[in-house]
């Protein structure tokens, strides 16, 4: 079980919405109360939905995860793996071959003036629409707690944690302390850069604003390379049960 929850956790902690509001809130002023503020939010709806799951859907999760798993029993299951995987690479290869299209563009522009790239208008995203202008204010611990609450669960990750305790049968002592532990690496990014600021703080800022600014540089190649690495794993996956 811990060495699960410690998998799902450390893959929940790579978020980078968490990082691009952590580094929006260490820009503004009073940072570590805004980012306390940012930590209680997600622990609260984080470590409460953890605890709603395992003592409120023990009922439900059960079943669930015993339909899951003799569904994955069916022989039609590596085939689709195979074609999950085969999606998966394709859409890589195509999101990289937009990616050589772009750089080639704009190696062509006269003086590799990126100024035309910059105000090319961006698709919004979900994430985008949201209300996060009051971030940008001073006094703003309010809406960074509700910025916690609303960016404290991802799906997969949380799902697969508590199928994991669940399933584990261990005591309701150990099960809480595995939620809490996946709930604390989850949100790694989010503490480690309040310990550190408190230490250290423009040492901090200078490298969460460099880590923000490399994932938004990056943010396509991150794509391409994760769905790559989906692709080969559920094609081996798929091709090994066959």
């Amino acid at each position: 079980m811990w060495g699960l929850v410690l998998f799902f956790g450390l893959n929940a902690a790579q978020d980078p919405v968490r990082i691009g509001i952590m580094a929006l809130l260490i820009s503004r002023p009073r940072p570590v109360p805004n980012l306390l503020a940012y930590w209680l939010g997600l622990m609260a709806a984080g470590f409460g939905a953890a605890l709603v799951a395992m003592f409120l859907l023990h009922d439900f999760i059960l079943p669930v995860m015993h339909v899951v798993t003799a569904a994955a029993a069916n022989p039609v299951v590596p085939r689709i793996e195979i074609a999950l995987g085969v999606l998966a690479l394709s859409t890589a290869a195509m999101q990289a071959a937009g990616f050589s299209v772009r750089q080639a563009a704009h190696a062509l522009m006269p003086g590799g003036d990126s100024s035309a790239l910059v105000l090319q208008p961006k698709t919004p995203t979900v994430f985008s629409r949201l209300p996060l202008s009051g971030l940008y204010k001073p006094r703003s611990l309010g809406m960074a707690f509700v910025a916690g609450l609303c960016t404290s669960t991802q799906l997969v990750e949380f799902w697969g944690a508590m199928m994991v305790i669940l399933a584990s049968g261990a005591g309701a002592s150990s099960q809480v302390s595995a939620a809490l532990m996946f709930t604390l690496l989850a949100f790694a990014m989010v503490e480690i850069p309040l310990v550190s600021y408190l230490v250290a703080p423009a040492k901090t800022q200078a490298v969460v604003m460099q880590l923000h600014c490399w994932f938004r540089t990056h943010r396509r190649l991150i794509v391409v390379f994760v769905l790559a690495v989906v692709g080969v794993v559920m094609m081996t996956k798929g091709v090994g049960r066959l």
